[in-house]
């Protein structure tokens, strides 16, 4: 683990320390596995289904699995803590895409005034994945919950995301072992921050719809 051992240790919000829910859980999703690949994949499915919504960027693990649901940068912490625990280093990527212009506008149309609240779209957004080490760095994307992604298939809101080139033509990631200060910085750039919590409610009910319509058969 010669030169890995920041990926290993906890912070303020990958908390695994604090309390034994997440080690808990992931030691329980491990239980039977006979291999590290087998561990990251049960813990990167239960993280991966957790509902996606909207929320504030500066989450801890631990309330994230607390109230079992999180935005990218949410999810991805917990299935960084989770891995943790396991002895399994891991970091988050932090990089831009474009922004998912059709679902946002889904989101916002026809909702009494919430595309006003949410403003202007911008050109771009923050997206976070997690990165595991097993026999190299490995990319992983837990953000959406499967129901989500079939309610956008459905509707043809397109699930790709887009990274965004700099002016050099190359995608430039950020390699973090700790999302604390990049989250904090993020959390005070938001694009909106009056009546948020509000705003968040609004958006995560119809995010909700969209799950609705990808669980029908």
């Amino acid at each position: 683990m010669d030169g890995l051992e920041s990926y290993l240790q906890p912070t303020r919000l990958c908390d695994f320390d604090k309390g034994k829910a997440i080690a808990e859980v992931a030691f329980r999703l491990a239980e039977g596995c006979s291999h590290d690949l087998q561990r990251l994949d049960r813990i990167y499915q239960f993280v991966r289904e957790l509902p996606y919504g909207l929320e504030d960027w500066d989450v801890k693990a631990s309330e994230t699995l607390r109230k079992g649901w999180g935005m990218c940068c949410g999810k991805t912490n917990l299935l960084v803590a989770m891995s943790r625990v396991l002895l399994v280093p891991a970091r988050y990527r932090v990089f831009k895409i474009k922004a998912e212009r059709k679902l946002l506008e889904w989101v916002g149309e026809g909702n009494n005034g919430l595309a006003a609240q949410l403003g202007d779209l911008p050109p771009e957004q923050d997206h976070v994945q997690c990165d595991v080490y097993l026999n190299g760095w490995e990319t992983h994307d837990p953000s959406r919950d499967s129901s989500f992604e079939n309610g956008l298939r459905r509707l043809g809101i397109p699930l790709e995301r887009d990274p965004v080139c700099g002016t050099d033509g190359v995608v430039h990631f950020t390699i973090l072992a700790s999302l604390d200060e990049w989250a904090g910085e993020r959390q005070k750039n938001r694009r909106f921050r009056e009546q948020r919590e509000a705003v968040f409610a609004r958006v995560n009910k119809q995010i909700d719809k969209i799950r609705q319509i990808g669980r029908q058969s």
